[in-house]
């Protein structure tokens, strides 16, 4: 195995490489079989004849989105190709999963399915399989950051190594005369799994800035691109609202990467994260950025998948 200094890197994953393949399979979470991902790394053993596997890694995807998005992909196959088991699941309503799509039924529940992944990457971490235990990580992005340190948060301490936030919801700007119509619409058994709500922000133009990655993004067909539903916004709020009330409770190293330019979430709670958390870990990296980290195009794209895989390496065993 090459040193934590200098792990096998490439520059981007735009570049000519073949892209990685998951093996699909299913979870059950809340009585709903949902669809799960593995990404394996391709070499099972290095040169030396040691085996490559540098730790396990779960990829909870934003809303709207999947497992298999071009973003989440992105993330999963560079994870992947420097020595990480990925998992990626499809939270219900979303990707492959059962449900309307883009539904999202409540913030307790997104953490309970966050949990359900975990516990799979757990047992892969602790299987022995690899002829030692490997460590743990979390990467989430926009929704999914605030999962992934909601989950980290909820599992014993010390059982997860670090999460990485890439553009985390940790703040919407919903104000509280919006919040509270989110919250009576939501309530309205008709109404609120409607797609009654326009989301321009989303926009691709608005997100993703290198025009080749935009464009897989725009034609993946599995999606959510209808308007947003009552109950969906308001589970977004209430999930920034519960992993807020959680900062000074955040022990777990983590490591958050900003886009300065990001017209979908707000940045302005990361420096209270920054502060309030008690983790002996943190790290705050900010990009001249849109919301999609990995679609910036060169030079700076080398620049956020080295942050991301330095960080991690360097907390491997």
């Amino acid at each position: 195995m090459t040193s934590a200094e200098e792990p096998p890197r490439r520059a981007s994953l735009s570049d000519d490489h073949p892209v990685l393949a998951a093996k699909s399979q299913t979870l059950t979470t809340r009585g709903i079989e949902c669809a799960l991902y593995k990404w394996t790394p391709p070499q099972n053993n290095n040169a030396n004849g040691k085996n490559n596997i540098r730790g396990v890694a779960v990829v909870y995807h934003g809303f709207g989105a999947h497992s298999l998005y071009p973003t989440v992909r992105y993330a999963s196959c560079l994870l992947a190709e420097n020595g990480f088991i990925v998992y990626g699941l499809d939270f219900p309503g979303h990707g492959a999963s059962p449900g309307k799509k883009g539904l999202l039924s409540g913030a307790e529940d997104l953490i309970q399915d966050g949990i359900a992944v975990a516990k799979v990457a757990q047992k892969e971490a602790s299987s022995g399989e690899h002829g030692v235990n490997l460590p743990l990580y979390f990467v989430g992005s926009s929704m999914g950051g605030a999962i992934a340190l909601a989950v980290a948060d909820s599992l014993t301490e010390g059982s997860v190594n670090g999460v990485i936030m890439l553009a985390p919801m940790l703040s919407l700007k919903v104000g509280g005369t919006a919040r509270s119509a989110l919250g009576t619409l939501s309530s309205l058994p008709f109404l609120s799994t409607l797609p009654l709500i326009p989301h321009s922000a989303t926009d691709s133009s608005k997100q993703y800035r290198d025009p080749e990655r935009r464009a897989e993004c725009d034609r993946n067909t599995m999606t959510n691109k209808s308007g947003l539903r009552p109950i969906s916004a308001f589970t977004c709020v209430e999930i920034t609202e519960t992993i807020q009330k959680k900062f000074s409770q955040i022990k777990v190293p983590f490591l958050c990467m900003v886009a300065e330019e990001d017209v979908v979430v707000d940045n302005s709670k990361t420096e209270e994260l920054m502060k309030l958390s008690p983790s002996k870990d943190k790290t705050l990296k900010s990009y001249p950025a849109l919301h999609g980290l990995l679609c910036e195009p060169a030079p700076l794209l080398g620049i956020i998948e080295d942050d991301l895989i330095q960080w991690l390496v360097k907390r491997c065993p």
